[in-house]
């Protein structure tokens, strides 16, 4: 699956309709919850997705399509799924909540094809909707749809203006919308194998002695963030003038996280369209945020969703991410395989037994490599696969 986003430009008319639209959906959302919540307390049992559908059809009235009405109840399901799931497996986990204004941003239109709830004109500048959302919206179409249009959400943004994700089934291909099979393991490629060492110093160095340097993009708009919510703080509570400080801040985080995923994409491309074979660590990063003096640059270099970019990057250009064992790959080195114990704040690998002296950094990506070398020997002979300690 893969979604597309574009801009949306509704008139006047169109953004009341889509604004009711949102507004009336939350409170269907709302009261399905109620509903749902005074079954489970009344008799122990939960209302399906299909009882639902029945219990609150024609609710949306003249604001919400049918269709969308149908998707609240899916939408609500999948949530009490989830809780429930996550109960007996015994993890931390909260019911379903009310949504709030600030947490419900978009209308979903079930089925993507002509004549039904929503599909692109032949020209590709308007978007057909229900009527109750303003039938025809200018949209700007910047790329090609790839793959099967299955569904569309209409999204609001913390910048007010309104985006449509359509969501397709692809295949895996690269940019151009060319399909790649998958190298397999004994076919030989022309592109070189490669290991990945992600950090906060530099965001990653990889075995061939390059390094990206790590933007640190919310801790350079700290302070601008930090300002926006001083002004928030100041304004009275319910005030008109608070709500547009909020929406300020909001901005603020939107802009954030899209210069982050912006890095993200550009990084992952380069390295996914020219390595068959990427090695990275298995990071357990939720253990790893536990650590409070770090916390914020972990979740700041995000670097479980740009391994996730990097994954679905490598498979479309017919490639492969391989996941090793992050035990010992910074503490070993990669010429001898001795072992050699640092602290974090070494940076320098220096190997009392073979006297190399390398950039930690560098010397864990060629680890990494090592470690995820293929069975077949295409990797250092006679080198494990998984990096293990000495015995003593």
């Amino acid at each position: 699956m893969r979604t597309f986003e574009y801009r949306l430009y509704p008139n006047d008319t169109q953004r009341q309709q889509l604004m009711a639209c949102l507004i009336e959906s939350r409170a269907i959302y709302n009261e399905m919850l109620a509903a749902l919540k005074a079954q489970s307390e009344a008799d122990g049992t939960f209302p399906s997705k299909y009882d639902l559908t029945a219990r609150f059809k024609g609710r949306g009235g003249d604001l919400v399509p049918a269709t969308t009405v149908q998707t609240l109840a899916d939408r609500l399901s999948k949530a009490l799924k989830r809780f429930l799931q996550m109960k007996d497996l015994g993890l931390p986990v909260g019911f379903p909540r009310f949504k709030t204004p600030n947490r419900w941003h978009s209308i979903q239109l079930r089925q993507y094809e002509q004549s039904r709830d929503v599909w692109l004109d032949v020209d590709g500048k308007h978007l057909h909707v229900p009527a109750k959302l303003g039938r025809l919206l200018k949209i700007k179409v910047h790329r090609p749809l790839v793959g099967t249009p299955v569904t569309a959400h209409l999204v609001l943004r913390a910048d007010n203006h309104w985006y449509a994700l359509i969501v397709c089934e692809t295949t895996p291909q690269d940019e151009q919308g060319i399909v790649h099979p998958q190298h397999p393991e004994r076919v030989p490629c022309d592109h070189p194998a490669i290991g990945l060492d992600v950090g906060l110093k530099v965001f990653l160095a990889d075995s061939e002695g390059g390094m990206v340097e790590n933007p640190r993009h919310y801790r350079r708009g700290q302070k601008r963030l930090a300002h926006a919510q001083r002004t928030v703080c100041r304004r009275k509570k319910g005030s008109h003038r608070r709500r547009k400080a909020n929406r300020d801040v909001a901005v603020k985080h939107l802009k954030i996280n899209r210069q982050r995923r912006d890095f993200h994409f550009k990084t992952a491309n380069q390295y996914a369209t020219q390595h068959n074979r990427i090695c990275v660590e298995d990071l357990n990063i939720a253990g790893m945020v536990r650590n409070h003096h770090l916390a914020k640059s972990i979740h700041d270099a995000s670097w479980s969703a740009f391994l996730d970019i990097l994954t679905d990057k490598a498979e479309r250009a017919g490639h492969v991410v391989v996941r090793v064992p992050a035990r010992f790959t910074t503490q070993h080195c990669h010429r001898c395989g001795q072992y050699v114990q640092k602290s974090l704040s070494v940076r320098t690998h220096i190997c009392p037994f073979c006297g190399l002296v390398e950039d930690r950094d560098i010397n864990a990506a060629r680890n990494i490599l090592r470690a995820g070398a293929p069975p077949s020997g295409t990797g250092a002979a006679g080198l494990p696969d998984e990096l293990r300690s000495p015995r003593l």
